[in-house]
């Protein structure tokens, strides 16, 4: 039930309902702003972010210049806010099928997913995993300026960009 729950509370705060919280845009330091589109079945958000990787990985998300909210991973769950979930059934909630406890920090930390599966190295020094996994085509590309991950099967979508003005 945890779960369920947790998953409404995403798909209204990403709905653009939610009331701003920890700080405003005009705030941030400008080198630190992300474009962030995240698309799956329940959410669809694009606009500005944060992404902290140190002490703790997490993701401040803005709608029209005020924070909606911020994405922790910790141990052994992931919190939006105050609200909770294990990461195991968080990611299968999230990615579909085709997912695992870590995927989502791998993701962020530009790490290698599914143990390096279809590996190789694009230009630029840019990495790129293209592979098949449980009837499903994933493509994840991550470099200095740019992480994007993107089951091309179920639409689920991460990109997070430098943002320059």
């Amino acid at each position: 039930m945890k779960v369920a729950q947790f998953a409404i509370a995403i798909c209204i705060i990403f709905s653009a309902c939610a009331t701003p919280k920890v700080e405003n845009l005009e705030e941030t330091d400008k080198g630190e702003l992300k474009l962030i589109l995240i698309k799956s079945q329940n959410i669809k958000f694009y606009d500005f972010g944060i992404l902290r990787t140190t002490p703790n990985i997490s993701l401040e998300v803005f709608k029209l210049g005020k924070s909606i909210g911020r994405f922790t991973i910790e141990e052994k769950q992931i919190c939006f806010n105050d609200d909770c979930a294990p990461k195991w059934p968080a990611s299968r909630s999230f990615f579909g099928n085709v997912s695992y406890d870590t995927l989502l920090e791998e993701i962020l930390l530009k790490k290698d997913i599914f143990e390096g599966r279809g590996k190789e190295l694009g230009e630029d020094e840019t990495i790129i995993q293209k592979f098949s996994y449980g009837n499903e085509n994933i493509y994840y590309e991550r470099g200095t300026k740019r992480i994007y991950f993107k089951n091309l099967t179920n639409g689920v979508t991460i990109s997070i960009e430098n943002y320059e003005q």
